[in-house]
């Protein structure tokens, strides 16, 4: 019983060491273009040192990725938030329709939040934190669902969900 309990601990010491290796800290722009492919999206920035991320998923949604709250705001070290935004121009809706499809997608999404500018632009955003660490099969996860939740938001605009 005792070699049992011993190769258990050994076990499960080893599995959370391998685990916390795993685990971002702080983000880097490597990382998180390695988590929207992961998560299935194109990279389609022209300047890799483009501030921005732009990319597209789900077979043309277009959006854009950015780090932030980073230790060095220029040089972009030691970031521990990155932030997804998914902007539309509403086709052949009224406001009515387009507020009711937010107030829906806030009420039944749990990834991202939506809104209407004052320029009448719909955005979908999504803020992911590493306070803490976040491994990176979670960080890319949390992005596809993020992905996933923008697509339902189609299907609330246009009445298909």
């Amino acid at each position: 019983m005792r070699w049992t309990v011993l190769a258990a601990a050994a076990a499960f010491a080893f599995t959370t060491t391998s685990a916390q290796a795993q685990s971002i800290q702080h983000f880097t722009r490597a990382d998180f273009e390695r988590a929207l492919v992961d998560a299935g999206a194109t990279i389609t920035t022209k300047d890799p040192k483009a501030e921005r991320i732009d990319f597209e998923f789900d077979g043309g949604v277009i959006a854009d990725a950015l780090l932030l709250a980073c230790e060095d705001n220029v040089a972009k070290t030691k970031c521990l938030g990155s932030s997804m935004l998914a902007t539309f121009e509403p086709e052949d809706r009224t406001r009515e329709q387009i507020i009711e499809a937010i107030n829906t997608y806030n009420y039944k999404e749990n990834f991202g939040r939506a809104y209407l500018d004052q320029d009448g632009t719909i955005s979908v955003r999504m803020y992911i934190i590493a306070d803490g660490g976040i491994t990176r099969a979670n960080y890319s996860s949390q992005i596809g669902l993020w992905f996933a939740s923008v697509s339902d938001f189609f299907g609330y605009l246009y009445g298909e969900e």
